[in-house]
Parts: structure tokens; C-alpha cells; sequence
């Protein structure tokens, strides 16, 4: 495991340098930080693989928004998402694009989806199946449940500030019994739920 690990290591290093040679001249550059960043992200693209049974992610050390795109890439019948906060452009798109294809339902926080930052009034707008959560305080839960085999849940909010600033955290759980009663709490949640005038 740790010898894999090394590997990973190595092979992201190799292919950073090499994006850097390519981008020729980006060390002696003022926006070197910025480039050194975009180039981590190309690389993170291209090695994040989909998130298995009992992973962990933390960000901003770890590509916690690339692996969390990833697993909603890889729903294949359903898709239930109740999140406080949502702004990531690339997540946004794929939900976007997998509602073509399979059932879709996201639960949102009335208030958060009204700030400037919220990309819940596009998600509105391209017809998603959007209701704001129903309670007395906020809708603060952050789950999402892939085909009913797996959810990812922590800390984490969908947005740039979770991904690149914030110290959050994900986990990625496929144990049946802990699915169904996430899969029952978001039935539970959607039936209160007031739906989102499109």
C-alpha cells in the first residue's frame, strides 16, 4: 500500500513537472502559483479515480471536489443529493447531465440557494428536480447516494470554498445497512419538501 502510494506520488510529480516544462517558462513567472494550481488540477483530472467502499477525503489537501464528481459520474440509476450549499460549475454540470439519463433529486437550504454565489437558481433553470428542505432551522445535511449502493457524507459543502480553502472532509460508504437508512431519511426529507417553482 505504501510502496502504490509512492508510486501515485512519484507519477503526479513526474507528470507536474512535466506540465510546467510545457507551459515553458512558468517558474520565472509571476503567476506561477496559479499554473503550479491548474496544472495540479489537470493532473488530479486524469488520476482521481471513483471513490470506493470506506474512502476518506480532505480537503484542501486532497481533490475532495474531483472525487466527489467522479461518483456522481459513475450513477448509473439514481441520483438523491440534500446539500446545504452548492456553486462547483463542474458538479453542477454533471448533475445536470446525468438528470438527462436517470432520476435526479436534490434537496437544498431555502436561504443558501438565494445567495449570490448558489448555482441552484441554473439548476432551476435547466429543469432539475430541486425542492427546498422543509424544517425549522437550516437544511444543513451534506449526502449525496449514488444508485442506492453508495453515499458520500461529511463536512463537505459543493462549493469552491470547501474544495480550495476550507479544512472539510468526505466519506464514501457502501455498507447496505447504513445506505438504506440514508435512502429512508432522504424519502423522509423529499416528502416535506417544498418543491422549487421552475
Amino acid at each position: 500500500m505504501i510502496k502504490l502510494t509512492a508510486m501515485k506520488t512519484q507519477m503526479r510529480l513526474g507528470l507536474l513537472a512535466a506540465i510546467l516544462v510545457t507551459t515553458s517558462g512558468a517558474l520565472a513567472r509571476p503567476r506561477q502559483s496559479s499554473q503550479m494550481a491548474q496544472a495540479k488540477r489537470m493532473i488530479d483530472e486524469v488520476m482521481v479515480r471513483p471513490p470506493q467502499d470506506l474512502e476518506v477525503c480532505f480537503s484542501p489537501a486532497d481533490p475532495c471536489d474531483i472525487k466527489l464528481i467522479k461518483f456522481v459520474q459513475s450513477a448509473q440509476k439514481s441520483l438523491d443529493i440534500a446539500i446545504y450549499d452548492i456553486n462547483l460549475d463542474q458538479l453542477v454540470h454533471e448533475i445536470l447531465v446525468q438528470s438527462k439519463k436517470i432520476p435526479v433529486r436534490i434537496i437544498v437550504d431555502r436561504r443558501q440557494a438565494k445567495g449570490n454565489h448558489s448555482l441552484v437558481p441554473l439548476l432551476k433553470k435547466a429543469g432539475a428536480d430541486i425542492r427546498y428542505g422543509h424544517q425549522r432551522g437550516i437544511f444543513h445535511n451534506k449526502f449525496t447516494i449514488v444508485d442506492n449502493k453508495m453515499i458520500e457524507t461529511g463536512s463537505f459543502n459543493y462549493t469552491h470554498h470547501a474544495a480550495t480553502a476550507n479544512h472539510e472532509n468526505q466519506v464514501y460508504l457502501a455498507n447496505p445497512k447504513i445506505i438504506e437508512t440514508y435512502r429512508k431519511h432522504f424519502d423522509e426529507l423529499w416528502s416535506q419538501a417544498d418543491p422549487v417553482a421552475k
